[in-house]
């Protein structure tokens, strides 16, 4: 895994300038989905995607705020974070509903077909409705102008002492990204249960996109290290959406042929992340390194 660096002389108005240009992809995806009576998943995938970096560089934003312009910020942002929630859940059912649809030829009987029918209805039905909610949010926020809110704080000036401190800035998010990434390793890599591994992905997840951020800011700043975050965090992901669907699963299900292979999947998955985990044990870097949280490690084969 390649390592982050930083020139250290990041200008306030490139932030400014990549803020707009991920606004305008969000609102031109939000208002797709809003137009569309049965949005993609492509199309909600792309959108919970820039929500969240969206997300990343506003907490960068406000930090270079004044006092006023974070308190007008901070709701702003707490309503772009229910709205990313919402997206996410419709999503997570597209995710569960592919997996179903991957074993729908594994069932061992005429009865299993039905039950697995039945219970891929009632989630399409579930996903039908939130969408329905989902585009009815999406639709409130827009008229109430949440986003030009938003784009008018692109306008504040920042406050003068933490303008000339922005490669500072990003270097600090990321160092408490990279001390966060090795402390939910250090705990999934002693027990790699459902949560930990969840919350290590979440870690990987927020350090990546702020590497991203960091990336189309800075030139000197190396993009191959988001890459190789990307990697893992799409391994834990792969693990989690299995993790989620067979402990969802209704009982009656459980015993099911085709509910067995999702749970051997669900084991090949764990085994092949648990052995990444473990071999290497990650050290903390010093204060200010750009060193890789993992070290140097061989990602899983992806299926």
């Amino acid at each position: 895994m390649a390592r982050a660096r930083s020139s250290g002389t990041v200008q306030p108005d490139r932030l400014q300038e990549e803020l707009k240009r991920i606004l305008a992809e969000v609102v031109r995806e939000v208002d797709e989905v809003i137009g569309h009576p049965r949005p993609t998943p492509a199309s909600l995938h792309r959108l919970h995607r820039d929500m969240r970096r969206l997300r990343t560089a506003l907490a960068v934003w406000e930090e270079l705020l004044g006092t006023g312009g974070r308190a007008q910020l901070q709701p702003l942002r707490a309503r772009i974070r229910r709205l990313t929630r919402l997206v996410g859940q419709v999503r997570d059912r597209d995710v569960t509903l592919g997996l179903l649809e991957g074993v729908s030829e594994r069932a061992g009987s005429d009865e299993e077909r039905e039950q697995l029918s039945q219970y891929r209805s009632r989630l399409e039905d579930d996903a039908r409705t939130g969408r329905e909610l989902l585009r009815a949010f999406l639709r409130s926020e827009r008229q109430g102008s949440l986003f030009e809110h938003i784009r008018e704080l692109f306008e504040l000036p920042p406050r003068p002492a933490r303008t000339a401190d922005l490669g500072k800035v990003l270097s600090e998010h990321q160092q408490a990204g990279r001390e966060k990434v090795v402390t939910a390793h250090h705990k999934a890599r002693r027990r790699p249960s459902m949560e930990r591994l969840h919350r290590l992905r979440i870690r990987v997840r927020r350090l990546r996109q702020m590497s991203d951020l960091a990336s189309s800011l800075d030139a000197a700043h190396d993009p191959a290290y988001a890459e190789s975050l990307r990697r893992l965090q799409q391994h834990l992901g792969r693990l989690h959406d299995l993790d989620v669907l067979v402990h969802d699963l209704d009982p009656a299900l459980r015993d099911t042929a085709w509910a067995g292979v999702l749970r051997k999947e669900r084991r090949r998955q764990r085994k092949a992340i648990t052995k990444v985990l473990k071999s290497r044990k990650p050290g903390r870097p010093p204060r200010g390194a750009a060193a890789d949280p993992l070290g140097r490690t061989a990602q899983p084969t992806p299926r």
